[in-house]
């Protein structure tokens, strides 16, 4: 046998027994359930993470055998309806999965194992993200075809008219949340593998890490907070603690992840800094998928814990018959307080929205010394906002915080999301215009007086 056939046969082998592995691990990952989602479906640990690194390390093409193999074992199993299914769903959604690893396609010496988390940590973290996103919308469209067909006779018994949305907003709720799990253990993945090339990513990442922890913690303890103590008007204590749980959140990122990234935790707050030309266009968009992975991630541990413990989430309806909760709010934001007016609930939204992205431009203005408590004053001013918001819109001001609670809440809050993402940037870009318009007068004085005293100086 030549030295060149024995090289190959152990490749083989090495290709083998590594998707073994893999396979055995996306297997086990996928029976292991985090939390059940209020609609129905199941969070899984990111079953799919060993199918893309094993991607990255051999390429597409072993990429999609592994996942194609996956595939069928769960056909096989009963975890998939149809064929249909295996197909859009989990075949060709692994396989784009598996094509995150294009990048490495070129390196030499690809079999050795050994030089698989190298590659990885080589391979642009954005990139894999970008086609799990990709993978991951695959998979939504496979799961929503199927069950247009066999969720059909459920649809109506959850409130739904149409089978269609039902399925997508069934389908998309658990997958977000999965994909949430999966893109926070890529990103920690790839920054705790060593690097020997200099590597400028890194430091994005770190951002946007911060980004999420930031989000993360502002979802989890200021609508935890509501969903403990609940927070309509007309329960005083816990609208205060409400608003203060929110406002402290503020205040303790701005002294921790500020250092790092700014403590946006707030696409509204990253629009306006975009506009102010404070942030590149590409950093404005991690900024924003992270923040909202952190809403997602937070909003789902909150509604494990609460179940779990059997604690009554506080802004949903509790059914003291069954015990149980008959659905949930967690925090999530909504049009009743304005008798379902969505004139209303984007006007308010828009308007608490300005006076907070203003107040955050002004203290964060490099060109006016505000020494350090800028973090303080930010953060007293999401109170601010929030002690009169709350009893119209419960305060979004921020899409991240409304898009994941409204995920595992369902019904309604999903229904008026869209009011709670448009009015936020709308408020924010309206606030970027005017701070600049007002603060330009102030910033040609300055200027001038600079100048008069330098030529008093040269006299």
């Amino acid at each position: 046998m030549s030295k060149q056939t024995t090289k190959s046969n152990r490749e083989n082998i090495l290709r083998i027994s590594t998707g073994g592995i893999c396979l055995a691990l996306a297997f086990v990952l996928s029976q292991l359930k985090l939390f059940e989602m209020p609609m129905g479906g199941s969070v899984t640990p990111a079953s799919t993470l060993p199918i893309i690194v094993y991607g990255v390390a051999f390429g597409p093409v072993w990429g999609f055998i592994v996942a194609f193999i996956f595939s069928l074992l769960q056909l096989i199993g009963g975890w998939l309806v149809t064929p249909f299914q295996v197909l859009l769903d989990y075949t060709i959604g692994y396989t784009a999965l598996g094509f995150a690893g294009f990048a490495a396609l070129k390196a030499d010496s690809r079999m050795k194992i050994n030089g698989a988390l190298s590659r990885y940590r080589g391979t642009s973290i954005l990139k894999i993200l970008g086609f799990s996103l990709v993978a991951y919308f695959v998979r939504w469209l496979g799961s929503v075809a199927s069950g247009v067909i066999f969720y059909s006779e459920y649809a109506a018994d959850a409130g739904y008219d149409s089978a269609l949305v039902y399925s997508m907003v069934y389908n998309g709720s658990f997958l977000l949340a999965d994909l949430a799990i999966l893109a926070v253990v890529l990103v920690v993945l790839y920054m705790v593998i060593p690097s020997s090339r200099e590597d400028n990513t890194l430091s994005v990442i770190q951002k946007f890490t911060a980004e999420f922890v930031g989000t993360f913690v502002l979802v989890f303890v200021g609508c935890g907070t509501a969903m403990a103590v609940g927070c309509d008007s007309e329960n005083g204590g816990g609208y205060i603690l409400t608003a203060l749980a929110f406002g402290l959140v503020i205040v303790a990122m701005a002294y921790s992840i500020g250092n790092v990234s700014g403590c946006h935790i707030n696409p509204a707050v990253s629009l306006a800094m975009l506009i102010s030309r404070r942030m590149t266009i590409s950093e404005f968009w991690g900024y924003v998928v992270f923040q909202i992975l952190g809403s997602i991630s937070g909003a789902g541990l909150l509604q494990y814990l609460f179940s779990t413990s059997g604690k009554i989430d506080m802004t949903g309806v509790y059914d003291a018959e069954e015990g149980a909760m008959a659905s949930w709010g967690l925090g999530a934001n909504g049009l009743s307080g304005v008798g379902g007016s969505i004139l209303a609930g984007i006007i308010i939204e828009l308007i608490l929205t300005f006076i907070f992205v203003l107040c955050i431009l002004g203290v964060t203005d490099s060109k006016f010394k505000h020494g350090s408590l800028a973090g303080l004053v930010i953060g007293l001013a999401l109170v601010l906002v929030h002690i009169l918001g709350i009893a119209f819109t419960g305060t979004s001001v921020n899409p991240a915080r409304s898009i994941g609670p409204a995920i595992f809440a369902g019904g309604k809050a999903l229904t008026d999301l869209w009011v709670f993402i448009i009015a936020p940037f709308a408020g924010a870009a309206l606030a970027a215009l005017v701070y600049k318009a007002i603060t330009r007068t102030k910033e040609d004085r300055i200027a001038l007086i600079s100048d008069d005293t330098e030529k008093e100086t040269e006299e």
